[in-house]
């Protein structure tokens, strides 16, 4: 999924021979660097208050920079793109609903200490965090629509249960979440008018300077 800039010339194509590769390559090179500037400025609308707690920051389609360092540039002869293969860049780009497809329910992080978890046992999915603090002491179980876990109680001398650490939630379980659309990828009026004008020169520079 991208963008792409394709030049058909008219009755002058055989004389530019293998056509506009150097030019091309800027203009995709310009393409990636203008996604790169749309997400970094911020594309509405602003990210959900779960999000922003999760995440510790209100920026939106930035969170660990993998959206924008997906995003790479293309080209050839005579068309130019910057596009991405990462497979939730879709959904960012257009909306849309995040349904479970292996699962009964989505399990989303429930506040920036389920990240920390995440990063503590680099366990980047629900199972795999849950089987890992379980492994290291901890105990969780599900109420309603959210999963909590704490710190099991140690043994005391007389071979009863010590006081359980303070439980927190750990994911809250829904049905599906809707996606706003936060288009990234697309060329803006000064996108365009940059473009032309490094096709045009580079037209008139591969015939010798003829229009």
């Amino acid at each position: 999924m991208g963008v792409k800039v394709l030049h058909r010339p008219p009755d002058y194509a055989a004389r530019l021979g293998v056509g506009l590769a150097p030019v091309m390559r800027r203009a995709a090179m310009y393409l990636q660097s203008s996604a790169d500037k749309k997400i970094s400025g911020g594309i509405s609308p602003a990210n959900a208050p779960l999000t922003q707690e999760v995440k510790q920051g209100g920026q939106t389609l930035r969170d660990m920079n993998t959206l924008a360092q997906s995003i790479a540039p293309h080209s050839g002869g005579l068309w130019a793109d910057a596009s991405t293969n990462l497979h939730y860049a879709r959904i960012q780009q257009e909306g849309g609903t995040i349904t479970p497809k292996n699962a009964k329910a989505l399990w989303i992080p429930a506040s920036a200490k389920t990240r920390e978890m995440m990063r503590r046992y680099n366990a980047w999915t629900p199972g795999k965090l849950i089987a890992a603090m379980k492994a290291d002491g901890y105990a969780g179980y599900k109420a309603g629509k959210a999963y909590f876990i704490y710190k099991k109680g140690r043994e005391l001398k007389s071979g009863k249960r010590g006081k359980r650490g303070q439980e927190f939630i750990l994911f809250i379980i829904k049905d599906s979440v809707k996606i706003p659309a936060r288009p990234f990828l697309y060329i803006d009026e000064k996108d365009e008018a940059y473009l032309m004008k490094l096709i045009r020169d580079g037209v008139a520079d591969a015939l010798g300077g003829k229009p």
